[in-house]
């Protein structure tokens, strides 16, 4: 039988300190989508997909229990995500206001390629998985981290308002507002592509 996290945490507060490795083991994979889709790049996804589990390591001592773990793990990686792009606002306002954010991907390949996909049709797909990552990007932050929450982590509504902090309402709201600007976009990439 597995081992609950409730379970690695009072053993890493006993001072079991390896039990971490199995955190990161169970979670690497969730935080890393979930930085990739709010950052938009494998680069940013790696740097803060690290930062989220540093600060994990650092603050789990003070782990209190009274939200789920998954639940205070992705408030720390969602708070490190907006600052970030916060930080990063902040930088271009400074410098141009015409300034891109984006940095092109990095060399890392994440994806499992089916080898019975001819290079166009892989080409295709990387191509089209980055036209819907950049619909992503483009919608307004307060919407995009409850869209990733919900829709590619599947937290609830009651976990995603504990993790951005605000009430459930709010959270239905920027779904609601979210998932229809996705749609929009999504919509005009078809038939961009359909030509």
């Amino acid at each position: 039988m597995a081992v609950s996290d409730l379970e690695l945490i009072e053993k890493f507060k006993m001072g079991d300190e390896g039990v971490f490795e199995e955190i990161v083991r169970r979670y690497q994979k969730k935080v890393y989508n979930s930085t990739y889709r709010m950052m938009g790049n494998h680069e940013d996804a790696w740097d803060l997909a690290q930062e989220a589990f540093l600060r994990v390591y650092r603050n789990l001592n003070r782990f209190q229990g009274r939200s789920s773990f998954s639940t205070w793990l992705f408030t720390i990686t969602t708070n490190i995500c907006r600052d970030e792009l916060r930080k990063r606002q902040r930088q271009i306002k400074a410098h141009s206001l015409s300034e891109p954010i984006r940095v092109k991907d990095g060399e890392i390949e994440r994806d499992i390629v089916d080898d019975s996909m001819i290079p166009e049709d892989i080409s295709l797909q990387r191509e089209l998985r980055d036209e819907i990552q950049e619909v992503i990007n483009n919608l307004p932050e307060e919407q995009k981290e409850v869209i990733v929450l919900r829709e590619i982590q599947g937290f609830s509504y009651e976990e995603i308002a504990e993790i951005v902090g605000v009430a459930i309402g709010t959270v239905k709201s920027r779904i609601s507002r979210g998932r229809r600007n996705l749609r929009q976009e999504l919509d005009s990439l078809i038939s961009s592509l359909n030509y």
